[in-house]
């Protein structure tokens, strides 16, 4: 066990402060519950140290860090030590697109650090290597930490987790539930699968650039919502950024879910808006009327963002994603043949209830376990954008549904796609007219796929396979 004021991990995430502009927090997270927060200094070797604070602990006994913070307007470095942070992004001409990088034990040659069936330490090298601007990452961080079911008092009990992992009973469920979390659980939260699932592997990327960070169904405080809300969330109870450090309320309580409010990020030429979707049920209306608000949120948010920029949603779960139709689909859903379905009902619902006031140029997502691009035809009374899943850094691969190029209705329109189960990471490029362009590459940066899409694109379907 390393000793105490060992520094375990340092990275910067982004966050929106109460003036609606767009700050940097660096973290440091350092063994032992008592270690004293460290002073930054500028990398720039002139101006004052910042000096950083520390965050809410909500488990020291499964959690036996500190983690200390502090906004940074320049890249630091934590003082005594080689340890750099980045500051604030000078530009977004180049971004990272990650998600679920984390790594299931059973399935993934037991989750050895650098092995082929668990790639993302190398994802996360060739990604750094490119020196992105800012890498945004689409959520489930830790899936060794989060298994589908857990000891209570004994009893072997399913962990809830939306729909996902108990069927569509689940999506009816209000609370109290089951989870990792509950009095008695044999399984909690814990710093050591953080580390191992995701600080460890991700080190080089984490100095690289800083981070947009979503929340998975993962992230759920029935899972690894603790330590989520301790180590990434960018609410903070410094003083100026716009919603406060959460705690997740106790399993046994009447309401035991927290949802983070959404948030917009306003960088040079590209305007990010962050959606939390970890509790939208694929099937059902649980929580709608809560998500309904999430997206009333979000008009006004897009209704205040810069003219110009690249106005892109970043959710967990897609808007619009295809796959194989089973016991769980929603009814009416399906393509013709009733061999596909969309998933996602309960963010289409509210999608449907509070439009969005002004053209979304690119929806980033993850969560499927694989990459999926669906575009849909130009010119429409309804201008949808492009959908972009990035489901393939690290955790075990789904299978490709459809597995070749493929159309489907959606909401009266065609979206038109296709898909690749391949390991890898999404270089991505805000361009001219709202446009974007991207390259999905693989663990050691080989092209696998192109990508254009935007306002101004010629093609419907964003995505073409390298041949």
């Amino acid at each position: 066990e390393p000793t105490p004021g060992t520094i375990l991990a340092a990275y910067t995430v982004l966050a929106a402060n109460k003036q609606g502009t767009t700050v940097a927090i660096a973290r440091v997270v350092m063994q032992g519950v008592d270690t004293g927060c460290p002073k930054l200094t500028p990398l720039a070797g002139t101006g004052a140290p910042v000096a950083t604070v520390a965050r809410k602990n909500p488990d020291p006994e499964n959690f036996p860090i500190r983690v200390c913070e502090a906004i940074v307007n320049a890249g630091m470095q934590v003082a005594g030590s080689q340890q750099r942070l980045p500051g604030p992004p000078q530009r977004a001409g180049a971004l990272t697109v990650i998600g679920d990088s984390g790594c299931k034990p059973s399935d993934q040659d037991g989750c050895t650090l650098g092995s082929k069936g668990w790639p993302f330490q190398q994802i996360a090298r060739s990604a750094a290597a490119t020196r992105p601007d800012l890498v945004l990452h689409m959520g489930d961080y830790n899936y060794r930490g989060t298994p589908g079911h857990v000891m209570i008092g004994g009893e072997k009990q399913a962990v809830y987790d939306a729909g996902d992992n108990t069927g569509s009973v689940s999506c009816q469920l209000a609370g109290p539930y089951h989870g990792q979390n509950s009095q008695g659980s044999a399984d909690p939260d814990r710093w050591n699968n953080w580390w191992l699932d995701f600080f460890q592997p991700a080190a080089e990327l984490l100095a690289a650039a800083p981070w947009v960070v979503a929340r998975g169904n993962h992230e759920l405080c029935s899972r690894a919502g603790p330590g989520w809300f301790f180590l990434l969330d960018p609410g903070s109870d410094i003083k100026g950024v716009e919603t406060g450090q959460p705690l997740c309320p106790a399993a046994e309580s009447a309401r035991p879910l927290l949802f983070d409010a959404p948030y917009r990020l306003d960088l040079p030429g590209l305007s990010v808006v962050v959606l939390d979707s970890a509790n939208a049920c694929d099937q059902g209306d649980l929580h709608k009327v809560h998500f309904e608000e999430q997206f009333k949120q979000i008009q006004q948010l897009l209704a205040q963002a810069p003219d110009k920029a690249l106005l892109t949603l970043v959710s967990h779960r897609p808007l619009w994603a295809v796959d194989k139709a089973d016991d769980t689909t929603a009814p009416g859903n399906t393509d013709p043949t009733g061999a596909y379905a969309i998933i996602d009902q309960t963010l289409q619902q509210a999608y449907h209830s509070y439009p969005l006031p002004r053209p979304v140029d690119l929806v980033l997502s993850g969560h499927m376990h694989r990459f999926q691009a669906i575009g849909f035809a130009r010119g429409t009374k309804k201008p949808y954008p492009d959908q972009l899943v990035v489901g393939t850094s690290g955790v075990s691969l789904a299978h490709n549904h459809p597995s070749k190029p493929f159309s489907f209705p959606i909401d009266g329109l065609t979206g038109t796609g296709f898909g690749l189960s391949e390991f890898g990471y999404m270089a991505l490029s805000p361009s001219k007219k709202h446009g974007w362009k991207g390259t999905l590459r693989d663990p050691s940066g080989k092209k696998l796929a192109s990508c254009e899409g935007g306002r101004g694109a010629k093609k419907t379907g964003p995505c073409s396979p390298e041949k």
